[in-house]
């Protein structure tokens, strides 16, 4: 045992003890950082999912020449809306027609030679064996299957012509409108340089990007409704047409396409429009604010709880997945119990397990419970 033979010195040891005994509460509170916590509020309506994209078509074509060739009409500007069969854009066809002309003209005396061939046959077969030499008629028989084959050719001529003619038109292969035109009257243009950029206003889509925590939720929802610009406007109804199986690794989502059902005529392709997911759920959901919320790069979405352990309040982590946003309010689908203390503020730097000081919005403190 030591003595301490100064009695000074006790009497300050003494005192620096008790100095230390009394502060020691103080320093871990001041190590353990102020938040402010809510309770979970419950609501009663189903939750309801809205994300806005992109309408699109499932036909969609960069249109060119068949034949090279300078552009003669091209009046299918940007927006030009057109019937499937409609000529957008013509070529010059005055070389190609002329030709057409020509071969017609050949054709036709290939059918004169024919018919001439068929008059000389039937005469030879009225006189008969007898009164007409037979070698004659079959010169004559081998004239007329000639002028048959003279004939085949000549048409399939004029056919061939008239598709060439015909490749001098760029026409609108479906119903849709022109995006963008590339080439103007008097330019040259070859095959396979697209002229024409044109979406079909038939078969529409809705293309959305969706965070991952809500794939689940989103793929099981049963009603799907399509609102063009707002949500006051006649809903159209959807259903969803196909589903990336892939996440997007920048963006942590994953693209849903829904298939339009009777879109009105005023929709048009890239359009802008939000998807309202409604799950078939009649389990209650939890809302608390969107201040709690912290999102994470891998695309995990957490809260913070303060949680009472051996009479002081320590932070916990739970990941949630989450549900419609209303105003400053969101709603929580799982991962959290209506009778946790949710951190609201203060949630920016804490750690697993850290001890936490819950104060009131005037900053007094509360005591555990």
């Amino acid at each position: 045992m030591i003595f301490i033979k100064d009695h000074s010195l006790r009497y300050s040891l003494l005192a620096l003890a008790g100095f230390l005994a009394l502060t020691h509460p103080i320093a871990l509170a001041q190590n353990a950082p102020p938040v402010v916590v809510e309770k979970p509020e419950t609501n009663a309506e189903p939750a309801v999912f809205r994300f806005s994209g992109t309408i699109t078509s499932k036909r969609e074509a960069d249109l060119s020449p068949r034949v090279a060739g300078l552009v003669s009409v091209a009046n299918a500007e940007t927006g030009f809306t057109a019937k499937r069969g409609d000529v957008l854009v013509r070529l010059d066809d005055t070389l190609a027609g002329i030709e057409l002309k020509e071969k017609e003209l050949a054709l036709e005396a290939a059918l004169a030679e024919k018919a001439n061939a068929v008059r000389r046959l039937n005469e030879a077969k009225q006189l008969g064996d007898a009164n007409f030499p037979r070698t004659e008629r079959e010169t004559r028989e081998t004239a007329f299957r000639l002028s048959e084959v003279a004939v085949q050719q000549a048409t399939n001529a004029v056919e061939r012509q008239r598709e060439i003619v015909q490749r001098h038109q760029i026409i609108a292969p479906f119903d849709g409108v022109v995006i963008s035109k590339r080439a103007e009257v008097g330019e040259w243009v070859q095959t396979g340089n697209p002229v024409l950029h044109f979406v079909g206003t038939s078969e529409l889509r809705l293309d959305l990007e969706v965070p991952q925590e809500q794939r689940d939720v989103v793929l099981q929802t049963q009603s799907v409704s399509v609102y063009l610009s707002r949500r006051e406007d006649q809903p159209i109804a959807a259903r969803i047409e196909a589903k990336s199986p892939k996440v997007n690794p920048q963006t942590r989502t994953f693209m849903v396409r829904l298939a339009l059902d009777n879109p009105p005529n005023s929709i048009k392709p890239g359009m802008s429009a939000e998807a309202s997911f409604r799950p078939a759920s009649k389990t209650s959901q939890l809302v608390i604010s969107r201040d709690a919320i912290i999102r994470y790069g891998d695309g995990r979405t957490v809260v913070w709880v303060a949680q009472n352990a051996n009479g002081e309040y320590r932070a916990k982590l739970r990941e949630v997945e989450l549900g419609s946003t209303r105003g400053n309010r969101i709603e929580v689908v799982s991962g959290l119990e209506d009778s946790e203390l949710v951190v609201v503020r203060g949630n920016e730097s804490l750690q697993r397990e850290q001890p936490v000081q819950i104060i009131d919005a005037s900053g007094k403190r509360k005591e555990p419970r």
